[in-house]
């Protein structure tokens, strides 16, 4: 842990409780990392180029650990291996990777905001765990596969690329052979050509039912897919961005008025 990140040790990143038996979470998961391979050539960590990933960790509580462990980590470990064998896509998986995402994207910012508040509303483990019945069938899943690693790059990509800073829903990133992004319906068309979409369900089934969505194989490799992705990704959240600021605007006047 970096000297900017050690107060962390204090309260748990997902939770905010203090005082509560601690265990130490890497930001990218081990299988991940494993997976990527990028453990042998290092990722950027705290200003400091070509880190071990699995020696980027901050603390969790036992509990939030547990909980995404079992919740999330676990299936989407599996559910990788399935994406990447072309197996398919289920809607209750499609919500997992979203959660994934959002709970990836979420300790990546933590980690990159060590002196500020997640949110006045609501505490990571909240955003990523609770149910999302209100905006479920508004949210658009993009996937595209990586055919091959280019010929120089040392290790499969690990990273999030989406930018924005206000809003909750649109999160994009590359992981090993899969690049994938979440937006909200009004932007849809903003996801880049190569990306099989899917749209998921306005609620979520109890049952995981069929496979419903065969993400394509459309990058040639890794460069294109990480290059690709953040090009849109910037654009993505800034439109993301400024759709959260007028709904809190426009909820701060209401609230003004009333």
């Amino acid at each position: 842990m970096t000297e900017d990140l050690k107060h962390l040790k204090e309260r748990c990143a997902d939770c905010n409780r203090q005082g509560v038996p601690m265990n130490k979470e890497h930001i990218f998961p081990k299988w991940l990392i494993l997976r990527t391979r990028t453990n042998q050539s290092g990722i950027r960590w705290g200003g400091k180029h070509d880190v071990p990933a699995l020696a980027c960790t901050f603390p969790l509580c036992e509990d939030c650990n547990t909980a995404f462990g079992k919740e999330l980590e676990g299936p989407v470990s599996m559910l990788f291996e399935e994406i990447e064998q072309g197996r398919g896509i289920t809607d209750f998986e499609a919500e997992l990777l979203i959660r994934w995402m959002w709970k990836i994207e979420g300790l990546a910012w933590i980690a990159n905001h060590p002196d500020v508040l997640y949110s006045e509303k609501y505490t990571l483990r909240e955003r990523v765990l609770f149910p999302i019945d209100d905006i479920r069938g508004r949210l658009i899943l993009g996937v595209a596969l990586i055919k091959e690693l280019h010929p120089e790059s040392d290790d499969f990509p690990m990273g999030v690329d989406s930018t924005n800073e206000y809003s909750v829903v649109f999160v994009s990133g590359v992981f090993s052979r899969v690049a994938t992004m979440t937006v909200l319906d009004e932007f849809e068309t903003m996801i880049p050509s190569q990306f099989g979409r899917y749209r998921l369900a306005p609620v979520r089934q109890q049952l995981q039912g069929g496979k419903l969505f065969y993400p394509p194989t459309s990058f040639k490799d890794d460069v294109e897919a990480v290059g690709v992705t953040k090009i849109a990704s910037d654009r993505i959240s800034v439109s993301h961005d400024r759709m959260a600021i007028s709904l809190q605007k426009a909820k701060e006047k209401e609230d003004n008025e009333s």
